[in-house]
């Protein structure tokens, strides 16, 4: 009888890991293609443009240095992002910034607004007042962060980043 419920066991293992390559959660890039029509060409340009308009300091984002980023479904077995979609995504980091630096990005992310960007509310009230998150109609971001590291949490990570809707190939 123990035999025959290990087999069994294992035969329901064996097909339950055989299923986790066709089973996924989230846009496919066809759908992508059919509804928004976005791709990672058209949407790499624009993510580089909304960061140079963010980050604090002048600087050019070359389409070619966004990342594809995440993919924009997931493995509910693995619960691995994957793509393709993805989502293009360009950040960069300031290790220990001046507040001139961050009330200038504050600012930055707040013009975004003229743009069609809305602050989306944080859903912690115990989150660092920095770390902000705007989206637009279309389902760009920008977003800014603010974290404390080290022993006693004497450096500072303030980070900006830009980020596209899922995108197709």
């Amino acid at each position: 009888m123990k035999s025959m419920t290990l087999a069994a066991l294992a035969i329901v293992t064996v097909t339950l890991a055989g299923c986790s390559g066709w089973i996924h959660e989230g846009p496919t890039n066809q759908q992508v293609k059919d509804t928004t029509g976005l791709t990672v060409a058209a949407a790499r340009p624009i993510v580089a443009d909304n960061f140079e308009l963010i980050w604090p300091r002048p600087i050019t984002v070359e389409p070619d240095k966004v990342d594809l980023g995440a993919g924009c479904r997931t493995d509910p077995n693995s619960l691995r992002s994957e793509g393709p979609p993805w989502h293009p995504r360009y950040e960069r980091q300031e290790v220990n910034p001046s507040q001139e630096f961050i009330d200038r990005a504050m600012a930055n992310l707040e013009a975004m607004t003229a743009r069609g960007f809305t602050l989306v509310p944080s859903q912690n009230p115990s989150e660092d007042p920095v770390s902000r998150y705007y989206r637009d109609s279309r389902g760009f971001s920008v977003a800014s962060s603010r974290t404390r590291v080290g022993k006693n949490n004497e450096e500072v990570r303030f980070i900006m980043a830009s980020t596209s809707p899922c995108a197709a190939e």
